[in-house]
């Protein structure tokens, strides 16, 4: 064997650079746990996670694809025998096949993520996971935009939201409504000019593809947003390869996402002989905002839809009346039988196109209308609400609810226990004062600055990359408000749509500052931000 030589022996020791580049990765990890803690902290402080009443929904979900994949047996005690909830094939509930009819609207993969969580831990564990996952997120967007930023800066910003934003009470929140905001993350980094490293592109390809399970709104958000992106890169001058690579992604990520739901729908039919529905979200919000009545009003017993005919005599005073009320003088949707269910939900399609044909500007004023209420409609409520609440009715008893929660016996016992430690007043003040000083800040600086030199530097050639601020500017304010109007247009004007990315605002505002503070120390300064 010959020797080494002193050359070869070089070049597999470590350069300095490698070590010190793999030691700062390390201390960025520390930092992420800490600042999950943060925000874990959060959650602590107000007495336990939190749930909401699709939370049951999420779960029976997650405990059918559980058994499915033969993760988990199904957890029958005596009181779930005849869980209303539940969606496994032969269970008493799909006797009659309604939660079928429900059940599409609610994830089977994150209500996996939820039954695993709660079989082997808690919903704590739920809560850590999620904490750590928008830990994370906010340090990959805060290193992508602002390369100097200093981990002092950075748990400063997981702070500043822990204390002063809505984000800490949806990462404990039992629900997906969180990966709406790390959605909009995502997507403004995958489809950002400089190229991240590829184990976190991968990982936030990953995290994209996961939000987009989870809710089927995000896949309207993601499309919606994704096109934005790219329509920013070209008018920076990105070259057509980059525009093209950063289409590829984000289209796999959108098909891969429809593709997972679309087998799951496969497989339960093959299953249960009976095929996951979402309810009539789109024909319950255009009763609800008029146009609906009105066409029904004009060609009832005919029309797009007869069976909706035979409820013509309803107030359809919200759209969650139409849907959820169980009063005979009021609801539709939840007090019919699978067979109507099924009618109104095949009904749908046409029923909503001969409503827009009939009337359009009135269709897209309401759109307009509910999206700039839900824009403005932010505070936290739903994650607040006691557990207690659940014990006060039977119908709750017979589902996966009251084994969710962490400590329930404690709720049964004293209700008051379970109380939010939290004055919710306090902080509804709080976090409005907080993003409208935010949105101020933010729409002052974007004026200020020409969106820190995008629009200059699209018209000019030879000019370097633009600033990564300026698409995550762009990028976070369009997906907020994106958020918004899609929210609007298929459900209806509720807090929690629009808390639940709303954090992302102050976030912004704080980047903003930090770009001021170093444009400030610049030396020159870029003639197309003055």
């Amino acid at each position: 064997m010959t020797a080494a030589t002193p050359d070869a022996v070089a070049q597999r020791r470590p350069t300095a650079r490698g070590v010190a580049a793999g030691r700062e990765r390390r201390a960025w990890w520390m930092h992420i746990l800490l600042a999950a803690a943060v925000l874990f902290a959060v959650a602590a402080a107000n007495g336990r996670p939190s749930v909401f009443t699709d939370t049951a929904w999420y779960y029976s979900q997650g405990e059918y694809l559980a058994t499915r994949l033969g993760l988990a047996l199904p957890d029958l005690d005596e009181n779930r025998r005849t869980d209303p909830t539940s969606v496994l094939p032969g269970s008493q509930a799909m006797r009659d096949k309604t939660p079928a009819t429900i059940a599409g609207g609610r994830s089977p993969f994150y209500g996996l993520v939820l039954v695993l969580a709660v079989r082997f831990g808690t919903l704590w564990l739920l809560a850590g996971a999620q904490a750590f996952l928008a830990a994370w997120s906010i340090c990959v967007l805060i290193r992508r935009v602002s390369p100097e930023a200093t981990p002092v800066f950075y748990q400063g910003v997981v702070l500043a939201l822990g204390l002063g934003t809505s984000l800490p009470f949806f990462t404990a929140f039992a629900m997906p409504d969180l990966y709406a905001g790390l959605l909009i993350i995502a997507v403004t980094i995958l489809a950002s000019p400089a190229r991240p490293p590829a184990s976190e592109r991968f990982l936030l390809w990953l995290l994209l593809v996961a939000s987009l399970t989870f809710h089927a709104a995000n896949v309207a958000l993601a499309a919606a947003l994704s096109g934005m992106a790219l329509a920013i890169l070209a008018v920076s001058g990105a070259p057509l390869r980059v525009i093209a690579n950063r289409a590829g992604w984000l289209t796999l990520a959108i098909l891969v996402a429809l593709s997972m739901n679309w087998v799951f729908g496969v497989i339960y039919r093959a299953d249960t002989g009976v095929a996951q529905r979402t309810p009539p979200f789109l024909m319950a919000r255009l009763l609800a905002d008029g146009p609906g009545r009105d066409y029904l009003a004009a060609v009832c017993p005919n029309g797009a839809s007869p069976t909706l005919c035979q409820f013509a005599d309803r107030p359809f005073a919200s759209e969650d009346e139409v849907l959820w009320s169980e009063d005979p003088s009021k609801g539709v949707f939840s007090t019919s039988d699978y067979e109507i269910r099924d009618r109104l939900r095949n009904e749908e399609p046409a029923f909503v196109s001969a409503v827009v044909a009939r009337a359009p500007a009135a269709v897209i004023t309401r759109i307009l209308q509910n999206g700039l209420q839900q824009l403005m409609t932010f505070y936290v409520w739903e994650p607040m609400k006691s557990p207690a609440r659940f014990l006060q009715f039977a119908w709750w008893h017979r589902t996966a609810i009251l084994r969710i929660v962490p400590d329930m016996k404690s709720c049964a016992a004293v209700p008051q226990a379970c109380d939010v430690r939290a004055n919710p007043l306090l902080i509804a003040v709080v976090h409005i004062v907080v993003v409208m000083l935010a949105w101020i800040f933010v729409a002052w600086s974007v004026l200020k600055t020409k969106c820190f030199g995008l629009f200059a530097r699209a018209q000019m050639r030879g000019i370097e990359q633009v600033p990564a601020l300026a698409g995550a500017a762009m990028l976070i304010v369009t997906g907020v408000i994106l958020n918004a109007v899609i929210c609007g247009a298929i459900s209806g004007v509720f807090a929690r749509y629009q808390a639940r990315v709303i954090w992302l605002i102050p976030l912004l505002a704080l980047l903003i500052a930090a770009w001021h503070q170093q444009n400030r120390r610049a030396q020159p300064h870029d003639p197309l931000l003055h």
